[in-house]
């Protein structure tokens, strides 16, 4: 493996000189900001090729990657959440990741250019999870649950049917109560039977009063009700994302409560029982909706995680919020380059192999 660090004033000049000194295929490991010669503010990155590397260069390339190790920050598993199985035949920390990568159904491109990446960084002296985790902290934007559901905001949530909505917004909800913060919980959700009586159920054990939406005027007796709150969560009904009618009438409920655009952070929910097709295809068909992050629900119900993997990489939008079990007290979990790690190093094991 080859690895350089350049600095630039820029991304679009950084990524020609790693372009020209490491190649098309370069992956990017690192990226911050340091002071310039001239005082101003630079951009310092580190890149990496995976190809047949010369004994000189070796020590420097090391020292390299020990430099990014020490700067990298190191994110918490989450707590409550087994990540992935019980370790394979080399132990915990050990290099079981490529093969564990196909057991996890992880989309072909994106384990090639994981494995290739893996045993140069394991040759420097990195554990197969503390690589994997540096790969997939460069290859998917995760942030924190705060980031994602930030006080000011409208969050709408969109998603398939089954995928967990209403529970994630109860548990946002209580949990945002337990920190002395105030929720309007509100609902576009008259398309099914039953479809708001969870919200409203949730929102009476609060002590509060769910709003369903079926136009303008209710929104506004709505906001009346409510006055001011730290957060505003929206419920919608669920859609299929291979009926374009449905998406298109939820986008025109949505714009008929005339909400300001600049409020409204909408959020899409993907549940990770869902085939890997089947869930890059959700933010693909729900592009018009502006989506400000995804969210995955029903960790617990599944055993591998490539195609959460899959979809987080390649939708290029922000994750970090995820639910676990549908139990509404049960907070949600903060989605982690670290958890992930943990969780594709270990070989998937089925529900019978599992110990109660």
């Amino acid at each position: 493996m080859r690895i350089k660090t350049i600095t630039a004033e820029s991304m679009e000049k950084a990524l020609h000189l790693i372009r020209s000194q490491l190649g098309p295929e370069a992956l990017i490991l690192s990226t911050r900001k340091v002071p310039g010669k001239n005082g101003q503010t630079t951009l310092e990155i580190t890149a990496a090729i995976n190809e047949p590397e010369s004994s000189h260069n070796f020590v420097s390339e090391q020292s390299e990657l020990t430099k990014l190790a020490t700067r990298r920050s190191s994110a918490q598993l989450p707590q409550g959440v087994d990540a992935g199985a019980k370790a394979g035949s080399e132990g915990e920390g050990g290099n079981n990741s490529p093969n564990a990568l196909h057991h996890h159904h992880l989309p072909q491109s994106l384990q090639a250019k994981i494995t290739a990446a893996l045993p140069g960084l394991a040759s420097a002296g990195f554990a197969g999870i503390d690589a994997l985790e540096m790969l997939l902290a460069k290859l998917i934007h995760f942030q924190t649950p705060t980031e994602i559901i930030a006080p000011g905001k409208i969050h709408l949530f969109i998603g398939p049917h089954g995928a967990g909505k209403t529970t994630l917004i109860a548990k946002l909800a209580i949990q945002s109560k337990k920190q002395g913060r105030t929720t309007g919980l509100l609902s576009l959700d008259d398309k099914k039977i039953g479809g708001f009586e969870p919200l409203a159920i949730a929102a009476e054990l609060l002590g509060e009063t769910a709003h369903l939406l079926t136009n303008r005027h209710d929104l506004s007796s709505a906001a009346q009700t409510l006055g001011p709150r730290h957060l505003l969560l929206i419920d919608t009904p669920g859609l299929n994302p291979y009926q374009p009618s449905h998406l298109q009438q939820l986008a025109q409920h949505i714009a008929a409560l005339q909400l300001p655009p600049e409020k409204i952070a909408t959020h899409l929910v993907v549940p990770t029982t869902l085939n890997e097709p089947d869930m890059a295809a959700l933010p693909v068909a729900c592009h018009r909706f502006s989506l400000a992050s995804m969210v995955f629900t029903k960790l617990d119900a599944t055993n591998r995680y490539g195609a959460l993997t899959g979809t987080a990489a390649n939708a290029n939008l922000p994750v970090g919020l995820a639910t676990h079990t549908p139990d509404m007290a049960s907070a949600p979990i903060p989605l982690t380059a670290k958890w992930l790690a943990e969780a594709l190093n270990h070989l998937p094991r089925q529900p019978w192999e599992l110990t109660p």
